[in-house]
């Protein structure tokens, strides 16, 4: 006769435990994203001093630098909402990387193709 165990059965990933693929997919989107990123923070760097060195004030500099932020922080945002679901929160930790990489990608790809792009030239 077989045994049975009673007690609480070992939790189990969805997808095993082959998270290398999506660490990849989620290197590789961030890859992608850096040379936007790097541009968009350059030009919130000059926004900033040159704003001051012009005599603005610390608020409507602090608004024109934190505007360029709104695309990322809206694409790292997204993905996170989905984190409030706890059956999302029991998916394997490498795709939500993968997902967040993802939100970042595709924020930095709107803010910079409909705004930074356009403004350099």
């Amino acid at each position: 006769m077989a045994e049975t165990y009673a007690g609480r059965q070992p939790r189990t990933r969805p997808g095993g435990d082959r998270t290398w693929p999506w660490v990849l997919l989620g290197v590789v989107q961030l890859i992608a994203a850096g040379p936007m990123l790097g541009l968009i923070v350059g030009g919130v760097l000059a926004v900033t001093v040159m704003g001051l060195a012009s005599g603005g004030t610390t608020a409507a500099v602090a608004g024109f630098a934190l505007l360029p932020a709104l695309g990322p922080g809206l694409g790292l945002a997204l993905p996170a909402l989905a984190l409030l679901s706890p059956a999302v929160r029991r998916v394997n930790r490498a795709a939500l990387f993968a997902l967040h990489c993802f939100g970042l990608l595709i924020g930095t790809t709107v803010e910079y193709v409909g705004w930074v792009g356009p403004a350099i030239g």
